[in-house]
C-alpha cells in the first residue's frame, strides 16, 4: 500500500504542476497577443479631429485614431477612461520608419 500511495501522490503532483504550466501558458499567449505590433506599408490618413464633452471630475480623454484592419483604416473614436491617480495617460500614435508605418499604444505612465 505505500509504494500505491506514493505514486498516487505524485499523480496528484504531475497534475497540479502540468495545471499550472497550461495557466501560465494561456496568460503569457493572451497578454503578448494584446501588444502585439501592427505595422502597414502606407501612410495613415490624416487624424480626424473629434470634438469631445467637456473634462469629467475623475476620467481622462483618450483620444481618437485610426486602427488598420482588413487592408484598409477605420476611425476609432476617443472615450473617457476613469483617471489613476499618480499617473498620466499618453495616446498612442503612428511612427514613421523607413517605409512603414508603425502604431504604439497608449498607455498610463508615472
Amino acid at each position: 500500500a505505500p509504494v500505491t500511495r506514493d505514486r498516487d501522490d505524485y499523480f496528484e503532483l504531475m497534475i497540479k504542476v502540468t495545471s499550472a504550466i497550461i495557466g501560465l501558458a494561456m496568460t503569457l499567449a493572451s497578454s503578448l497577443s494584446s501588444a502585439a505590433v501592427v505595422y502597414v506599408e502606407h501612410d495613415p490618413p490624416p487624424e480626424v479631429v473629434v470634438e469631445h464633452p467637456a473634462p469629467r471630475h475623475g476620467y481622462v480623454w483618450v483620444g481618437g485614431h485610426h486602427v488598420y484592419r482588413g487592408h484598409h483604416y477605420m476611425w476609432h473614436r476617443g472615450h473617457y477612461v476613469h483617471e489613476r491617480r499618480g499617473w498620466q495617460w499618453h495616446d498612442g500614435g503612428w511612427d514613421h520608419r523607413g517605409d512603414r508605418y508603425y502604431w504604439h499604444d497608449g498607455g498610463w505612465r508615472r
